[in-house]
């Protein structure tokens, strides 16, 4: 991956960024909070917001940080850490942005399998993962971090579904019976509703968390908890 940098030139009539910059500093403003809204606004805008996100979480979450490090070098570290330790793979990239998605091999479902219960299956299950980046100055890059939760969404949603429409079921049946257990059977839907709502909330707050510690991680320089790295300790455990 071969970055590029913010432009210096402008079309006619436009300022270019340096020169933005150096008017804010004469202006009194902070030139760093000038490069950071440049930064940002070069990344775009964010995910739109849908119907059903503040009941079970949007289908895509974004997470931005600046980080200190040039562009290539973030997103290599991205890249190790999505392929070799998140069991994700590289679909496309350019100098700027990486995509990833989920694995459909059997070694992608094995990986998962193995890892169940841990924090990596979270990004595991995931549809698709993007990073953009944004130089902020030669020592910085705003990085974004775009997370489809699509599939770990709709199963929330199916869960929901089923338990609610068997309530209703038994609701119905119950009614026609004109048995007094219809009071129990009837707010079934309800509260199958609310524990899906429940279910999507956390598992976006997860999926949030999941994302700043990959950011962690990428910012430590820390290498990639493989598979391997996995059976080793569960052996070493096992013998002691």
């Amino acid at each position: 991956m071969s970055a590029t940098h913010p432009p210096t030139t402008a079309a006619p009539g436009q300022m270019t960024e340096q020169v933005l910059i150096e008017a804010a500093a004469e202006a009194g403003i902070d030139p760093d909070a000038v490069r950071m809204s440049l930064a940002v606004e070069r990344l775009g805008s964010l995910p739109d917001r849908r119907r059903l996100d503040g009941t079970v979480g949007p289908r895509q979450v974004a997470v931005d940080r600046a980080v200190a490090l040039d562009v290539d070098t973030l997103l290599g570290r991205i890249d190790d850490l999505l392929q070799r330790q998140h069991g994700l793979r590289r679909v496309r990239s350019g100098g700027e942005w990486g995509e990833w998605r989920k694995r459909t091999d059997a070694m992608g479902t094995m990986q998962r399998l193995a890892r169940t219960g841990s924090g990596s299956a979270n990004l595991r299950k995931l549809g698709r993962v993007e990073a953009r980046t944004s130089v902020i100055d030669h020592g910085r890059t705003l990085v974004r971090l775009v997370a489809d939760r699509t599939p770990q969404r709709n199963e929330a949603l199916a869960g929901g579904a089923t338990i609610g429409g068997l309530g209703l079921a038994a609701t119905g049946t119950l009614a026609v019976m004109m048995t007094p257990l219809i009071a129990v059977a009837a707010p079934i839907a309800v509260v199958a509703g609310a524990a899906t709502a429940r279910t999507g909330r956390k598992q976006h707050s997860d999926l949030l968390s999941d994302l700043e510690m990959l950011l962690d991680t990428v910012e430590r320089g820390a290498r990639p908890v493989t598979l391997t790295d996995d059976v080793r300790r569960v052996l070493r455990q096992l013998r002691s």
